[in-house]
């Protein structure tokens, strides 16, 4: 085949590619002719026609030279977690490096003498500066990686307004003050341009520890409070513009924890102050958390309600002490307060984002839990009355499981669960080890009921596919009532025991009618406990004839119990498996 005949040959297979292209609609953007052949020159006839190369030819050769995806886009290469880790931790310990260099530099001079306090400012404030402007210029090319270099300037700029003021007094008050300011804005503007929360966290950390630095801000509680409520409405909206829950979150912390710092140590006497700077900051983050929701249509996360939960504690704490120092019988009314503050937010918010936030309900379900369990269980009920509430709390235990289980009721039902079980176990303990019970009003009936409502409170729930498993603990309870109110009500330690096996018979015969081989077991551990304390406690201090007929009522009950626990059913696992 000469050459002429090739290259007639290929432009005629790239002109019916051409066609083929023309017919799908394909649209040909490349124009260039072929590279000519190296075999001989092309000799150009009126039959020989270049057609424009064909878009697949292109997309062939560009598949060569980078990748793409299925759509034919190129790809966009990625970094791994790993190595964004990494760099971060060298951009890191690169800026941590600089910043040390200046203060080892800055040392030299002072030990040589050349550098006076005002040199040594000077040079601080100018590798600020340099760290600053260096991450701007850098911006463009790489902005998060840059952005490791202002965070550094930022530091060593908050450095030097501390040091000039605190070590060499250089400026005074004012000075210093407008200097913080000025940085904790300038860190603002910074965390913006770059989008880096970072730069709000170090704003926040510096401005809010100013007070401990400087006297002069907390000579005046009128103005301590007006400072940090100034700061706290300026970071929680900077927190919603950023859209980060961090800044408003550290706010929060920094605040109550600062000014109870100040307070505690310089100004407890002015209380009033301290109540009401407790109360607007309460405000000021419970409205940012509801409004953060609302502006992103972002419910909270789980991991955010974590950790809003301790700075509730926090709050809820030291309001609480400041309260039951100075406003003793208001204190559980306000607490009350608070968290009726709380629940209506999360009602507004709930109607107006439409939904059922599982991680805001159960952070709000959990104040309120502790709210009731500590200012109203604790301090307003009177302290004869708190058994009759754990009996009532046997008694609803049906209603608070079934709110546990109703994912679209107001609150969450396990904070309550949790909180009545810890007032039911302190209160059985109570009666067990009749501690304080002379106070109690109808003590020989709270005996008798507890274990009953017990007993109903398990065959209540035992049928219940959902709360089943909740059903033995309340057995045990039970079980444990009924000795303890025989030992209470029965003088005779005998006839306690005797009292003991009745409750065992009983156990065993309702499981053997029921069919309820689990209350047929429970019924062992009292024939057990019977028997130890009949032969190890009873039969030394009995006379001869009731120890006879306590061990006829022994022998008798342990058979007869052996005899009707074999005719028990047997377990489901057990029944499937044969």
């Amino acid at each position: 085949m000469t050459d002429d005949r090739l290259m007639q040959r290929l432009s005629a297979i790239e002109a019916r590619l051409a066609r083929i292209e023309q017919h799908l609609g394909e649209e040909v953007t490349d124009t260039a002719p072929l590279p000519e052949t190296p075999i001989a020159p092309v000799v150009p006839t009126a039959a020989v026609t270049h057609a424009p190369k064909s878009s697949a030819f292109a997309a062939l050769q560009d598949a060569g030279r980078k990748p793409a995806s299925a759509s034919g886009t190129p790809t966009k290469v990625t970094r791994t977690s790993t190595s964004l880790d990494a760099t971060r931790l060298l951009g890191w310990s690169g800026a941590t490096a600089l910043v040390l260099a200046a203060l080892y530099l800055i040392r030299l001079g002072i030990d040589s003498g050349w550098l006076t306090p005002l040199r040594q400012l000077g040079l601080a404030a100018f590798g600020g500066g340099a760290l600053i402007v260096g991450g701007l210029l850098l911006r463009r090319l790489d902005r998060q990686y840059a952005s490791l270099l202002p965070a550094a300037g930022v530091v060593v700029l908050f450095a030097t307004v501390y040091g000039a003021h605190l070590y060499y007094g250089l400026i005074d008050s004012e000075a210093a003050v407008f200097g913080v300011v000025a940085v904790a804005l300038l860190a603002l503007w910074l965390g913006a341009l770059f989008a880096s929360e970072v730069y709000a966290l170090f704003a926040v950390l510096g401005s809010y520890t100013a007070p401990i630095f400087l006297p002069e801000l907390r000579g005046d509680i009128s103005g301590l409070v007006i400072y940090f409520s100034v700061w706290s409405l300026a970071f929680s909206f900077y927190a919603l513009e950023l859209q980060r829950r961090s800044v408003y979150l550290l706010a929060m912390y920094l605040a109550l924890i600062v000014f109870s710092f100040l307070f505690e140590k310089h100004l407890r006497t002015e209380w009033q102050g301290a109540l009401l700077f407790q109360s607007l900051q309460f405000a000021i983050f419970l409205g940012a958390a509801v409004l953060f929701s609302l502006r992103n249509s972002q419910p909270m996360s789980n991991s955010e309600a974590g950790l809003h939960f301790p700075a509730l504690l926090l709050f809820y704490a030291l309001q609480y002490n400041l309260l039951d120092r100075h406003l003793p019988d208001l204190a559980p009314w306000i607490a009350l307060a608070s968290a009726a503050a709380l629940l209506a937010a999360y009602l507004f918010a709930r109607e107006r984002l439409g939904s059922n936030n599982p991680a805001a309900r159960s952070l709000v379900s959990a104040y309120v839990a502790l709210v009731l369990v500590h200012a109203v269980y604790m301090n307003l009920l009177p302290d004869g009355f708190a058994p009759w509430v754990g009996l009532g709390l046997i008694l609803g235990v049906r209603l608070l499981f079934n709110l546990r289980s109703d994912g679209e009721s107001v609150l969450a039902g396990w904070p309550f669960i949790l909180a009545a079980g810890l007032i039911l176990l302190v209160n059985v303990a109570r009666i067990l080890l009749n501690a304080d019970m002379d106070d109690v009003p109808a003590s020989a009936l709270l005996l008798i009921l507890y274990p009953a409502l017990g007993y109903f409170s398990y065959f209540t729930l035992r049928r219940d596919a959902d709360n089943a498993r909740w059903a033995p603990a309340l057995l045990i309870l039970a079980h444990v009532s009924a000795m303890t109110a025989a030992a209470h009500l029965i003088d005779t330690q005998a006839l306690v025991s005797v009292a003991w096996l009745v409750i065992a018979s009983l156990a065993l015969a309702a499981g053997f009618k029921l069919g309820d081989r689990q209350l047929g077991q429970s019924s062992l551990l009292l024939f057990l406990l019977a028997g130890l304390k009949i032969m190890l406690f009873d039969l030394a201090d009995t006379t001869p004839l009731l120890r006879v007929g306590v061990l006829l009522v022994l022998g008798v009950s342990l058979y007869a119990g052996g005899w009707v626990y074999r005719k028990l059913p047997a377990a489901a696992s057990e029944s499937t498996s044969t």
